[in-house]
């Protein structure tokens, strides 16, 4: 293939990197190129299509060094960098020429860096972080949504999650005036550190200015920051109106149609198909879904890549818990029909063995990803699937996000298979670990109750009945209510007295 001003050979003719002699130091909005930009990402997508990752990640590279608020190209480069870690070649990670052309000292070669950094090890938590500062530092609003959503992720996703790297992710979506999300940040952060009273008064002065800036005001007259640079009035309109969280029958159709006719131009580049796809699911109309589920499972079975196949499971799981929800507003209509219940009941059975079947695949894919062993597990407790749920929990309870919700499911599924003395000391490990009271605590100590009542049925030993009456005090003392707490207490008094 000839690559003409961009291949290899010929690289001298392609536009001088910035900061290099005979080129203008691109540092800001003001010195960004779009149409120069543009030839760039033209020809990473036929490269990529060859196969050539590599290049094409470098080509993709070039083209935010001119136009670095194109999110269409940004995730394109990492679309290639997934590629090519996947490659033989990727495990000897980039070679000389992708690094040099990230190498000049301007800020947007260091952002670009940074991408390229995170890209090569995209588990990376500090790597993301600091792609994320590196976006505000030019103030490229939507990809600093887009990488600071995924920095956040990565932070909690760490064995320890560290508050101060959270807490950067916070100051980063600050700088950019992105407050719901820098709020959701600091909640975070405060999970981790309940007594920091500073934090908890920064979250809430954050949610002061989220106030004022969605009421607009403090901006009149004011110019510069992201939508400054966008090229002309009509971009500018066709951008709000796919920001935008509700949208008209109207805007949605221009979308789509706009989207369709990026996919007749590229029809097999992946960015412009998921494009396509987010708008289809937007109007949201079945023959939608069913178009977007092809075009989902055709991009896992061309790229192989899970994510395309997980989102396809997640369409069938919306479509089957839409009829659940139908079935459940008949119900309250006609609730003494039993024909409507047992689909219900049916429909809500077929849901959990749906979302079972497609978590095991998420669970098979993405081994070492707790939260979505945890989903499965509450799968398997619903199906009555014990004995695998204990083997995921058994796995979950050792991630400190997840424990006490791990241990309190775990107590239960060896409550469920008779192994009330193990079901016992994973409550009262739980209760140990509980730093405040709350629903939570509360939850364990009636399911510790249960146990022990169990227990004390099986072994005939007044002691743990009394036992299993003494957390069934502390509940009513702090919740006299809570579910059917009376009723056990009357169970275990009972009881007692047919012993004495």
């Amino acid at each position: 293939m000839a690559f003409g001003i961009f291949g290899k050979k010929d690289q001298p003719s392609q536009p001088s990197p910035a900061g290099s002699p005979g080129a203008a130091p691109v540092t800001n909005a003001a010195a960004f190129a779009p149409d120069k930009a543009e030839k760039f990402f033209g020809h990473a997508r036929t490269v990529a299509e060859t196969g050539n990752f590599e290049y094409a990640m470098q080509l993709y590279l070039s083209g935010l060094r001119f136009d670095p608020n194109n999110m269409t190209a940004m995730q394109a480069f990492f679309q290639a960098s997934y590629q090519f870690l996947s490659s033989p070649e990727g495990k000897k990670g980039p070679g000389k020429d992708t690094t040099k052309s990230v190498a000049d000292a301007t800020d947007v070669h260091r952002y670009l860096k940074s991408l390229l950094d995170w890209a090569m090890k995209p588990t990376e938590a500090e790597l993301a972080v600091q792609a994320l500062e590196k976006a505000c530092t030019l103030n490229l609003q939507e990809p600093a949504n887009w990488i600071g959503e995924r920095a956040l992720g990565a932070c909690l996703r760490e064995k320890k999650p560290e508050k101060r790297r959270i807490m950067r992710v916070v100051d980063a979506f600050v700088k950019v005036q992105q407050w719901e999300k820098a709020i959701a940040s600091a909640e975070q952060a405060l999970r981790l550190d309940p007594s920091d009273g500073e934090l908890g008064k920064r979250i809430r002065e954050m949610a002061a200015n989220a106030t004022m800036t969605k009421g607009g005001y403090g901006k009149t007259g004011q110019e510069g920051g992201f939508r400054d640079n966008i090229r002309d009035v009509k971009k500018q309109q066709e951008l709000e109106a796919a920001d935008r969280i509700s949208k008209t029958d109207d805007t949605i159709e221009m979308l789509i149609e706009r989207a369709e006719a990026e996919l007749i131009k590229r029809p097999t580049d992946l960015p412009t198909m998921e494009a396509l796809a987010k708008r289809l699911l937007e109007r949201g109309k079945p023959a939608d879904e069913e178009r977007v589920h092809a075009m989902y499972m055709q991009m896992f079975s061309a790229h192989g890549q899970f994510r395309y196949r997980e989102q396809a499971g997640d369409i069938r799981i919306r479509q089957k818990a839409r009829k659940v929800r139908e079935l459940r507003a008949m119900l309250e209509k006609t609730p003494d029909s039993e024909m409507i219940q047992r689909m219900k009941a049916q429909e809500e059975r077929e849901l959990t063995q749906l979302e079972a079947d497609e978590f095991a695949l998420r669970v098979e894919n993405y081994p070492t990803e707790m939260n979505r062993k945890y989903e499965l597990a509450k799968r398997y407790m619903t199906l009555e699937r014990y004995d695998d749920a204990i083997a995921l929990l058994q796995e979950t309870q050792q991630d400190a996000k997840l424990r006490l919700t791990s241990q309190n499911l775990l107590g239960l599924a060896f409550l469920r298979i008779g192994y009330h003395e193990e079901s016992v000391q994973v409550f009262r490990q739980a209760l140990e670990r509980v730093d405040m009271a709350g629903e939570l605590e509360l939850e364990l100590r009636y399911h510790l109750m249960l146990a022990l009542i169990e227990q004390g049925k099986a072994t005939k030993d007044p002691a743990t009945l009394r036992d299993a009456d003494k957390q069934a005090s502390t509940i009513a003392m702090k919740q006299f209510n809570f579910r059917d707490i009376r009723a056990r207490r009357e169970e275990i008094k009972k009881l007692l007295a047919e012993w004495a």
